[in-house]
């Protein structure tokens, strides 16, 4: 079927060609022009995807600086509860009275206060 309608259409095409003489300057200048038309579309088409990949990389970037100001933040938090720690652990171990020589010193002049009270309080 597809035989029989190419051959049916064949003389209708070859009757619709016309041709037209053209001078040779007119088509070297229309090649030219679609030679540098051609140039110009290939250029562009490199600077477009170079454009493309530099976006994606700014995308790329984009998410990693938030992911970092994400992870700052929280080390700021972290750091601050650190500090908070290190605040209520000073408050309870670094008294001048839970000292180990603090205590001895206490004990050795209280034992020597105390001798002291009773000899002077006995009859003599």
């Amino acid at each position: 079927m597809r035989r029989l309608l190419f051959l049916l259409l064949l003389p209708l095409n070859m009757l619709a060609q016309d041709t037209i003489q053209m001078p040779q300057a007119d088509l070297d200048e229309f090649f030219l022009a679609i030679d540098t038309l051609r140039d110009q579309d290939s250029i562009k088409s490199i600077l477009i995807a170079d454009l493309e990949l530099q976006l994606t990389n700014y995308k790329t970037l984009m998410l990693q600086d938030s992911t970092l100001l994400l992870y700052r933040a929280q080390e700021v938090e972290l750091l601050n509860n650190q500090i908070k720690l290190y605040d209520s652990r000073l408050k309870v171990v670094d008294k001048w009275y839970t000292k180990p020589w603090v205590g001895f010193i206490g004990g050795a002049l209280s034992t020597v206060i105390m001798i002291h009270v009773i000899d002077y309080s006995l009859p003599q």
